[in-house]
C-alpha cells in the first residue's frame, strides 16, 4: 500500500513540474519607425499624443522589463504597450490595429541581443483597408 502511495505522490509531482512553467525576467528595447506614406496625418491614440505628418517619418523608442517564459526574440517581440497600439489615419474615420503584431513590420532586425530595430509603413493600401474606429 505504500509503494501505491508513493508512486501517486511521484506521478502528481512529476505532472505539476510538467505543467508549471518558470518565468525569467528579460529588459528589452526597440526602435521603431513609423513612416507615413499616405497622403493625410497619422495620429496615435492619446496615450502616446503622436502625429505623423505626411511623407514623414517619427521613430518611436521603448524599453521594458517583463517576465517572458521564453526568451524574447526578434519575431515574437510585442511592440507598443497594449494601451498606446491604435493609430487613427486623418478624419478620424479609420483606425489601424495592426501596430502591435510584429508580422506587420518590416526591416526586423536584432542589434544586439534583446534589442530590435522594426519599421511600420503607413501606406494608402493600409487605409484603405483600416478598421472603422469606434472612439
Amino acid at each position: 500500500m505504500n509503494n501505491i502511495k508513493i508512486s501517486i505522490i511521484s506521478i502528481s509531482i512529476v505532472l505539476f513540474s510538467a505543467c508549471t512553467q518558470t518565468e525569467t525576467e528579460y529588459t528589452t528595447s526597440a526602435t521603431i519607425y513609423l513612416i507615413n506614406e499616405t497622403n493625410v496625418v497619422v495620429k496615435s491614440d492619446d496615450v502616446l499624443g503622436y502625429v505623423i505628418q505626411p511623407k514623414d517619418t517619427l521613430i518611436h523608442t521603448e524599453s521594458y522589463t517583463s517576465e517572458y517564459n521564453n526568451k524574447p526574440s526578434i519575431d515574437n517581440y510585442d511592440p507598443f504597450p497594449p494601451a498606446g497600439n491604435i493609430f487613427i489615419y486623418g478624419d478620424n474615420s479609420q483606425c489601424e490595429r495592426g501596430i502591435d503584431k510584429i508580422e506587420n513590420y518590416e526591416n526586423r532586425r536584432e542589434i544586439s541581443e534583446l534589442e530590435f530595430e522594426f519599421t511600420f509603413r503607413f501606406t494608402e493600401e493600409k487605409r484603405e483597408n483600416a478598421e472603422p474606429c469606434n472612439l
